[in-house]
C-alpha cells in the first residue's frame, strides 16, 4: 500500500509559529535598584544560570526546614556575583565608596531592599525569558 504525501495548498493560511527571540546585545547595563544606588550588570549567561542552579542544589542537598528559602538566596547571590560589574552609591561604614567584590556584594545583599531589587529586576526577568523560551 502506497502512502500519499499531503502537501499544503498555496491558498491555505499558514499558522505563525512562535519565534525564539534572540537578544544579541550582550553589553553590561545599569539598573536603579534603590534610592541612590545604581548597579551595572552583565546580561545573564547560560553559564551563570548553571552555576546558580548548582549553588541552589548544594543548599537543597544540605536539607533543613528553610532549605528552599536558602536555595533561592543562593541562586540570586550567585547571579549577583557573576553579573555585577560596577555600582554607584554603595560605601563602607565611613561612607567611602567601595568596589564590588565577592565580600562587598554579599554585604550589600544583606540589605533587604537591595536584595529584593536584584531579585526582581535582574534575576526575575531572566527567569521569565527562560519560561517563555526567549533569549
Amino acid at each position: 500500500m502506497t502512502k500519499l504525501k499531503s502537501k499544503p495548498s498555496d491558498d491555505t493560511p499558514k499558522a505563525k509559529a512562535p519565534l525564539l527571540k534572540l537578544n544579541t546585545d550582550r553589553e553590561p547595563f545599569w539598573l536603579d535598584l534603590v534610592a541612590g544606588v545604581r548597579v551595572q550588570f552583565r546580561p545573564i549567561s547560560v553559564a551563570a544560570i548553571l552555576l546558580a542552579r548548582t549553588a541552589a542544589a548544594d543548599v537543597l542537598r544540605g536539607g533543613g526546614d528553610d532549605a528552599m528559602v536558602k536555595a533561592g538566596i543562593a541562586f540570586t547571590r550567585s547571579l549577583a556575583h557573576s553579573g555585577i560589574v560596577a555600582w554607584e552609591g554603595i560605601g563602607d561604614a565611613d561612607g567611602n565608596p567601595v568596589e564590588p567584590t565577592k565580600e562587598t556584594i554579599d554585604a550589600a545583599l544583606e540589605h533587604w531592599p537591595l536584595f529584593d531589587a536584584v531579585d526582581r529586576l535582574y534575576v526575575g526577568p531572566a527567569l521569565i525569558q527562560d519560561a517563555e523560551k526567549n533569549v
